[in-house]
């Protein structure tokens, strides 16, 4: 072997040699960034697992805290409902005392210790008054029929707005003196009387309020009392 064939080998192995650590190099270089790869993503996981965990359990807290409030807060409303609708007759009551002191402001109307303007001051009062019953009446008693009656009863009392006038025959307008005027509003009112007790009736309350009245109904039922004493005896003598 002459000293150029060597020369080619020797070349030809430091070539391959220093290919093959390059090849190595690359190889290992690629592993290394795989594992840090990998080492990443799993330190990433790791960090990442507890605070997933942390909002989770942070969400189910306030989910939870949510509900406690809102039973509380329903807890709370039905108990001012509850006492409220369970006073609807005494305040069915009150509301028919405020419409006989309507009839009676009409009363000093037609007296001339009233105004008209200071009857329907105090009338639109009893209307707003009258718009909150109805719907705790409702409230406590959700009935089709009611809310008409109560529509009604409201229409009424409405009608006795000063000044009352009325249509003539040749279609113009009259206005009514007091005294003509106290004659409607007192059967507006009268109207609206009857509604309110018949409510309460319907309901097995007694709607007396003024002391004539409870009276009166005092002494109905001790005649009726009586009746039924007498009828008993008469079913008694029957039988004999």
């Amino acid at each position: 072997m002459d000293l150029l064939t060597a020369g080619i080998i020797l070349v030809g192995m430091i070539a391959g040699i220093i290919i093959a650590a390059a090849l190595v190099s690359k190889i290992m270089s690629a592993q290394y960034e795989q594992l840090y790869e990998m080492l990443k993503v799993s330190s990433t996981q790791e960090t990442t697992t507890p605070y997933k965990k942390s909002l989770s359990t942070s969400k189910n807290d306030k989910e939870k805290k949510q509900q406690v409030d809102e039973k509380e807060l329903l807890k709370k409303l039905r108990e001012v409902i509850d006492a409220k609708v369970s006073n609807v007759m005494e305040e069915a009551k009150q509301k028919k005392e405020r419409l006989l002191m309507l009839l009676d402001v009409a009363k000093g109307y037609t007296l001339g210790y009233v105004t008209a303007e200071e009857y329907n001051m105090f009338l639109i009062k009893v209307l707003n008054e009258l718009e909150d019953f109805k719907r705790l009446w409702l409230a406590k008693f959700p009935s089709s029929k009611d809310k008409e009656q109560l529509e009604l009863l409201i229409k009424y009392v409405a009608a006795t707005k000063l000044p009352i006038t009325i249509k003539t025959k040749d279609k113009n307008t009259l206005e009514l003196s007091p005294e003509e005027a106290l004659i409607r509003i007192t059967s507006s009112i009268n109207s609206a009387v009857e509604i309110l007790d018949r409510l309460m009736e319907s309901r097995n309350e007694n709607p007396a309020v003024t002391p004539l009245e409870v009276k009166l109904t005092n002494e109905v039922e001790k005649l009726q009392k009586k009746l039924k004493g007498l009828e008993k005896q008469l079913e008694e003598l029957r039988m004999l």
